[in-house]
């Protein structure tokens, strides 16, 4: 495992996205690159993430602290925090665990409503504390496949598929409302009609209700990462059907490639067909798909806190 260096936030811990689903919803981000090190997390690339450790923002609950006082002050508190997923709540460190318990017990004090987007370990005490607030808690688990081999060979330092079929087994008898995220999916690994029914079975078995879904989006330097960790003939069965595929927008990133259109269109439409055949609601995450009709794919109605308006000084 990679080491942990503790360093000082110096800028907003609560920073609001400017697209997507979460436009305008402020987000925390605890660590600087992420100890999960999946093969295709995009955010491993990024020209900021260290690459031989993961850097933990020491000073986060008091500032973040500072930042609510002010906020209740103006009363101006968000509705909803959301976690980065540039990084993972639930990392497999004691420092980054005991940072991400503090934080969120400090929004769920000031009845702030936190949605997270995890891979990684739930232990006792955040439980614990879920069971405390199960109205503001609303968590969301990436699962892309049972298999163990795709674990081995695309996120190995996560939670096992199963352990997150636990979680989300957990998750709903707290009353949480647990949904999941199936993303990436990988083409021509993950996408075949018997492993998305077994993926989508077990899900609704675990208690989800509610799926989101999306392809892998490439950007030039993931490509390069997946191409050097992972075996070559894997590789390449997962590069056909990026080829001849134009270098596009999608969110944030100019020079990204999309899976071609007919091979998405067959697969969120077996995902959907299954989804309906087992009483899912599949989403299609409309970020990552910008040439297809534009879809939300967050499972609960986010909205900010109403501003305080000026009361007339007459009547």
């Amino acid at each position: 495992m990679i080491p942990v260096k503790r360093v000082e936030r110096r800028t907003k811990v609560l920073k609001k996205p400017a697209f997507g689903c979460l436009k305008g919803v402020p987000s925390v981000n605890l660590t600087r690159g992420c100890l999960h090190r999946c093969v295709y997390c995009y955010a491993r690339v990024f020209p900021e993430t260290p690459t031989r450790e993961v850097h933990l923002y020491d000073n986060l609950v008091a500032r973040l602290a500072l930042e609510l006082s002010r906020s209740k002050r103006r009363g101006t508190l968000p509705a909803v925090v959301t976690f980065s997923t540039a990084s993972d709540l639930f990392q497999p460190h004691p420092a980054i665990l005991a940072l991400a318990f503090e934080i969120l017990k400090l929004l769920l004090n000031h009845g702030i409503t936190i949605s997270f987007l995890t891979k990684g370990r739930i232990t006792k005490e955040f439980w614990d504390l879920f069971q405390d607030f199960p109205d503001l808690v609303r968590p969301r688990f990436g699962l892309v496949s049972l298999s163990l081999t795709y674990h081995d060979h695309f996120e190995p330092y996560t939670a096992s598929p199963f352990l997150r079929l636990k979680q989300i087994e957990k998750a709903a008898s707290l009353g949480l409302k647990p949904a999941a995220r199936v993303d990436p999916i990988i083409p021509n690994v993950t996408d075949k009609e018997e492993q998305i029914y077994s993926l989508l079975r077990h899900l609704k078995n675990a208690g989800v209700e509610e799926v989101a879904v999306s392809y892998l989006v490439l950007r030039p330097k993931v490509v390069q990462q997946m191409k050097r960790e992972l075996p070559r003939t894997l590789w390449a069965l997962i590069l056909a059907p990026y080829r001849g595929m134009p270098w596009v927008q999608v969110i944030t990133s100019a020079t990204t490639k999309l899976v071609n259109a007919e091979h998405r269109k067959k697969g969120y439409r077996l995902f959907r067909e299954v989804g309906q055949a087992l009483g899912l609601k599949v989403r299609v995450c409309g970020c990552k798909n910008p040439d297809l009709p534009f879809e939300e794919c967050l499972p609960w109605e986010i909205k900010e806190r109403p501003k305080p308006q000026q009361k007339s000084l007459f009547l």
